[in-house]
C-alpha cells in the first residue's frame, strides 16, 4: 500500500505569500498611523495633566499664580520645584535634552515644517522632565502673561514642529487653558492650526484641537507621515 502525501505546491504558496503581502501593504500603514496618533494623544493629556496639577499644587500652598508678581525668567524656578527629577534647562543651555539659540543649528518649526518659530517665545526658562518631556516657559515681568509649551518628545526628538509635537498652554484668570482657546491670544484655528497654512505661528493655536478633537492626531500624522 502507497501513503499518498498531501501538501502546497509551489504555485499556491506563492500565491499565499502574495495575499498576505496585498494585506500587509493595506494595513500596516493604517495601524503604524493609529499607533502614532495614539501615542501622541496619550503624551499631550498625560503632559497637560501635569501642568494642571502643578499649579493646583502651588494654589494650595498659597503661592503666588499672578504672573505679574514674578521678575523675568523667575517663574519657571518655582514651577519646577513641584516637578520630581526634573533637570534645570536654564535660558541658553545648547546641549541636549535643553533648547539653546546661541550656537544653536536647529529650531521649531511651524506646523507646515517652513517657518523657523523664533526662540523669544521660549526663552524664559526651560525644564527637561525625566520621561523626555521639556517645558518651555514664556513670562515678561510685569506683563500678565504666562506661556507653557511642551515638547512631547524633547527637542533631541524630530519633528520639532508646533502642533505636531509642540503644544502651547496659556495661563489666564488662574486657570490653564490650551492655546487657540477663545481666550487665548492665538486663538484663531483656521489661521493658526491650518494644515494647509503657512506662517511661523501656524501650528501654535493647535493645543485646544489636540484636546477637544480625539481625531487631531489621526489627520495630523495622516496628513505629514
Amino acid at each position: 500500500m502507497k501513503i499518498k502525501k498531501e501538501g502546497f505546491t509551489l504555485a499556491e504558496v506563492l500565491i499565499t505569500l502574495g495575499i498576505i503581502g496585498i494585506l500587509s501593504a493595506i494595513t500596516l500603514p493604517n495601524l503604524i498611523t493609529s499607533y502614532k496618533a495614539k501615542r501622541l494623544r496619550t503624551q499631550f493629556l498625560k503632559s497637560y495633566s501635569t501642568l494642571q496639577q502643578v499649579f493646583k499644587q502651588m494654589q494650595a500652598d498659597n503661592v503666588s499664580l499672578d504672573p505679574k508678581s514674578y521678575p523675568t525668567r523667575t517663574f519657571y524656578l518655582t514651577f519646577m520645584k513641584y516637578l520630581q527629577s526634573s533637570y534645570d534647562c536654564g535660558i541658553y543651555k545648547n546641549m541636549l535634552p535643553c533648547y539653546g539659540a546661541e550656537g544653536a543649528t536647529k529650531n521649531y518649526k511651524s506646523l507646515d515644517n517652513k517657518s523657523n518659530v523664533a526662540f523669544n517665545w521660549f526663552d524664559d526658562g526651560q525644564i527637561a522632565l525625566n520621561d523626555g518631556t521639556l517645558l518651555l516657559f514664556e513670562n515678561w515681568a510685569g506683563i500678565n502673561q504666562l506661556w507653557i509649551s511642551v515638547d512631547l518628545n524633547g527637542f533631541n526628538n524630530p519633528p520639532n514642529r508646533w502642533g505636531y509635537d509642540l503644544f502651547t498652554f496659556e495661563f489666564i484668570e488662574e486657570e490653564l487653558v490650551t492655546m487657540g482657546d477663545a481666550k487665548t491670544k492665538y486663538h484663531d484655528i483656521e489661521k493658526y492650526c491650518n494644515f494647509e497654512g503657512s506662517g511661523e505661528f501656524n501650528g501654535s493655536a493647535c493645543a485646544f484641537l489636540a484636546k477637544t478633537d480625539s481625531e487631531y492626531f489621526k489627520r495630523l500624522v495622516k496628513k505629514f507621515h
